[in-house]
């Protein structure tokens, strides 16, 4: 179609793959691409057979997409990496590219199979609708044919169930069949080792929630992790116990990193593992985060006392202060009434007592960048505790 010829796929083999046959042709079979928008386009595949090695492949497998050059390639509706050889249908490059942030975010191939379904159902009834709606106006006087029932004629082929999209997502993230020769996979990996925290700050905590989405024979209860002052991830590891001795190897390993030598670190549990982090850094300082410190305060006191509102609120000013600029802005906003789909403009007043409540933070918190407060007074509070 478009005047070229597709070399072979090895690079050590000069042959051109020439066409030899369709799984039609032979089989009178066709070859699915599931998507989200519409019924499945039902494919012959073309198959290619090199004319030095002799070796056999599919038209619309990934190891020939990617030698193909993109003016070409890009006319299959299927992402390289996704046109995967072992596998009965593809998904087209629209439906991959919303099952890819799906995936990585919930892990939930149950979902996307389930879209898939629908999307079938939704297509079948439009047709239905669209075929009968025609021959009530013109088909009053013909013999009228009922319609094809649903999975009724020829359907041999259905998407995947859930464990097998996530198989193939799993293995097109490994795949390098694409035009950077990389996979996500290993590009992904290069770029958490490439963070860097020059005298700067990092947090280290365990996530819990994180581990649903791994299976549970990995034996992991939490997720270690390490982010920096500019909001990146320098290290990420499954643990099964949240002992020092299960993140002590990965920890050595990121402060080895040329460009990881930070001067201050955040954690849940501060001051305790200080003597481990004092060794992997020397002169490291410690800190508890803000929010544990709050917490271990707020602890302590009686939630249904009638001044824990007020004591809370205090505690939160006595510890950090909004940026003045961001505060300005959103006292002026609050008075003018732009903040408010009714228009409502709000008194010096009624905005000192909304202050006083969780409402204020709960509204207006995402307009306010904090700035706190040097807290070595706290740091040596906590140690004391």
């Amino acid at each position: 179609m478009y005047g070229i010829e597709v070399p072979c796929v090895d690079a050590n083999c000069a042959g051109i793959l020439d066409n030899e046959c369709t799984n039609f042709s032979k089989n009178q079979t066709l070859f699915p691409i599931f998507s989200l928008e519409d019924s499945p386009a039902w494919c012959m595949v073309q198959s290619m057979v090199c004319t030095k090695c002799k070796r056999r492949f599919d038209a619309n497998d990934s190891i020939v997409l990617v030698v193909v050059p993109p003016f070409a390639s890009q006319e299959h509706p299927v992402d390289t990496k996704y046109a995967l050889y072992d596998k009965a249908s593809h998904l087209s490059r629209t439906t991959t590219e919303v099952f890819d942030n799906i995936l990585v975010t919930y892990g939930n191939g149950e979902l996307c199979s389930r879209l898939l379904y629908n999307t079938l159902n939704r297509a079948y009834l439009k047709k239905v609708k669209s075929y009968y709606s025609y021959l009530s106006l013109h088909g009053a006087n013909e013999n009228v044919l009922k319609y094809i029932e649903k999975d009724g004629e020829c359907i041999k082929t259905y998407p995947p169930q859930g464990d097998k999209i996530r198989d193939m997502f799993d293995q097109a993230a490994s795949s390098k069949d694409n035009e950077w020769g990389i996979s996500d996979h290993d590009r992904h990996t290069r770029e958490v080792q490439s963070v860097q925290c020059k005298g700067g700050i990092f947090a280290q905590d365990h996530a819990f929630e994180v581990v649903k989405n791994y299976p549970k024979k990995l034996g992991a209860k939490a997720l270690w992790d390490v982010a920096t002052d500019t909001g990146e991830i320098a290290c990420a590891i499954l643990v099964p116990s949240c002992h020092t001795k299960e993140f002590s190897h990965a920890a050595r390993a990121l402060v080895s990193r040329k460009d990881f030598t930070p001067q201050v670190m955040y954690s849940d549990t501060w001051p305790n593992k200080d003597v481990f982090w004092q060794v992997v850094v020397p002169g490291l300082i410690g800190r508890l985060g803000l929010f544990h410190f709050q917490k271990r305060i707020l602890s302590t006191l009686r939630k249904k006392h009638v001044n824990f509102t007020d004591a809370m609120s205090q505690l939160l000013f006595a510890l950090y202060d909004y940026c003045p600029d961001d505060y300005e802005k959103l006292l002026l906003a609050l008075k003018e009434g732009s903040l408010s789909t009714k228009k409502k403009m709000y008194s010096a007043t009624d905005i000192e007592y909304m202050q006083e409540t969780r409402t204020f933070q709960k509204r207006y918190g995402k307009y306010l960048r904090n700035k706190q407060w040097n807290r070595n007074w706290m740091s040596g509070f906590v140690a004391s505790k």
